[in-house]
C-alpha cells in the first residue's frame, strides 16, 4: 500500500521528465538543443582557452623575468669573472714587480758588499802599504854598529878595534863600555857620531874585548836607541848582537851579527 502512495506521488514528476525529453529530442527542438549545447561547450572551451592563455601568458612573462634574471646573474657573473682576472693580472703584474725589486735589491746589495769588500781591500792595502813605507823609512835612518878588528900599520902590534856603521841610518851619541863586573867609565872612540860606512877606533885591547867583552850603545835620527853587544869568547871571533831597546833600556828586538874575525 505504501509503494503504491508513492507511486501515485512520483507519477507527476516522471511524466514531466518524460515531457521534457520528447520535448529535446523530436525535430528542431533536438537540433535548437544540440546547437544549445554546442555554444555553451564553445563558451567553456573559450573561457578555458582564455584562462589557459592568461596563465600561459603569466607563465611567459615569468619565464622572461627569470630570463632577464639570469641574463642580469649572467653578466654580474661576466663582470665578477672580468674583475676578478683584473685583480689577477694586477697581483700578477705587482708579484712580478716586487720580484724585480727583490732582484734589484739583491743585486745592489751584491754590488755595496763587492764595493764593501774592495774598498776594504783599499784600506787594507794602504794599511799595508803605509806600513811597509814605515818600516822602509825606519829601515833607512837606522844605523847598525858592528865591533870589527885591524891589522895596524906597525907590524908586531895587536889588532886595533874598531866600531863599523852598516846600516843606513846615522849613528848619534855612540859610546862605548866594558861589559865585566866593576867596570865604569866609558871607552874612548874616535868620534861619537858615525854615518853610513864609517867607523871609528875604540880605545880598548882585542885581548880584554875577547875576554870581557864590551857594548856600544848608539841612536837614530829619529830618536831610537840602540845597542851592540860584543860577549866573552875563547874563538878567534867576535860574537856580538845588536837589540833596539827602550829609553829605560829595556830590550824590544834583536838583529843578529856574523861573527867577525
Amino acid at each position: 500500500m505504501a509503494c503504491d502512495a508513492m507511486t501515485l506521488f512520483l507519477h507527476p514528476f516522471f511524466h514531466a521528465i518524460g515531457d521534457l525529453w520528447s520535448w529535446f529530442t523530436s525535430g528542431q527542438n533536438a537540433t535548437a538543443c544540440g546547437i544549445l549545447i554546442a555554444l555553451l561547450v564553445n563558451i567553456v572551451t573559450v573561457a578555458v582557452l582564455v584562462r589557459t592563455l592568461r596563465a600561459v601568458n603569466r607563465q611567459a612573462r615569468a619565464a622572461d623575468r627569470q630570463a632577464e634574471a639570469a641574463e642580469a646573474q649572467a653578466t654580474v657573473a661576466r663582470k665578477q669573472t672580468e674583475v676578478l682576472e683584473q685583480q689577477r693580472m694586477a697581483t700578477e703584474r705587482a708579484a712580478n714587480a716586487a720580484e724585480e725589486q727583490a732582484i734589484a735589491a739583491r743585486s745592489a746589495t751584491a754590488v755595496a758588499d763587492a764595493q764593501r769588500i774592495a774598498a776594504e781591500k783599499g784600506v787594507e792595502a794602504a794599511r799595508i802599504q803605509s806600513e811597509l813605507t814605515r818600516h822602509e823609512m825606519l829601515a833607512r835612518l837606522r844605523p847598525l854598529l858592528v865591533v870589527a878588528t885591524r891589522a895596524p900599520q906597525n907590524a908586531g902590534l895587536p889588532d886595533l878595534v874598531y866600531v863599523e856603521n852598516h846600516g843606513e841610518g846615522v849613528a848619534l851619541e855612540v859610546r862605548v863600555i866594558a861589559r865585566r863586573p866593576g867596570a865604569t867609565g866609558s871607552i874612548g872612540i874616535a868620534h861619537n857620531i858615525l854615518g853610513p860606512s864609517q867607523s871609528a877606533l875604540v880605545g880598548a885591547d882585542l885581548r880584554d874585548v875577547k875576554r870581557e867583552g864590551i857594548q856600544a850603545s848608539y841612536e837614530s835620527q829619529d830618536g831610537r836607541h840602540f845597542v851592540t853587544v860584543v860577549e866573552p869568547s875563547d874563538s878567534g871571533f867576535l860574537r856580538q848582537n845588536t837589540f833596539e831597546i827602550d829609553e829605560r833600556g829595556g830590550w824590544l828586538g834583536q838583529f843578529k851579527i856574523p861573527e867577525v874575525g
